[in-house]
């Protein structure tokens, strides 16, 4: 008789259905869970010190920085209430800034982080970002 995966498979659910069952539920969540962190790291790893843009949050910026998003909070000029879930441009308008002037704020605490932290400025991208508040 022939005794390969497919026989051991159906030994298996005869005498141990449960038991097959859960063990074959608990490798198809494996597989979503490595296969969704793979997603994430090489989402991640394109996406290092990308430009600041009006429709990031605070923490896609401090993902991308790879800073503590608390160091972006304070730079965006926020109380300490928990995390912000507002676009950046959002933000700014609130407080009655240019967008141009919060980015800038957050890219110099960043750096002021990464030369504390003793980690190399790779060429930080310009916060050149069109004023699109309407104001002249």
């Amino acid at each position: 008789m022939a005794a390969g995966p497919v026989v051991t498979l159906k030994k298996l659910w005869r005498h141990n259905r449960w038991l097959t069952l859960s063990f074959l539920i608990t490798l198809t969540l494996a597989l979503v869970f490595i296969i969704r962190a793979g997603v994430f790291f090489v989402y991640w790893q394109n996406h290092a010190d990308e430009p600041i843009e009006g429709w990031m949050t605070i923490r896609y910026v401090a993902r991308s920085y790879r800073v503590d998003p608390k160091i972006v909070h304070a730079a965006a000029g926020l109380a300490e209430a928990g995390p912000d879930r507002r676009p950046l441009i959002r933000m700014a308008r609130d407080q009655g800034l240019p967008l141009n002037t919060l980015a800038t704020s957050i890219i110099e605490a960043i750096e002021a982080d990464r030369a504390a932290r003793g980690v190399a400025n790779s060429e930080l991208p310009d916060p050149d970002i069109p004023d699109t508040s309407g104001q002249p």
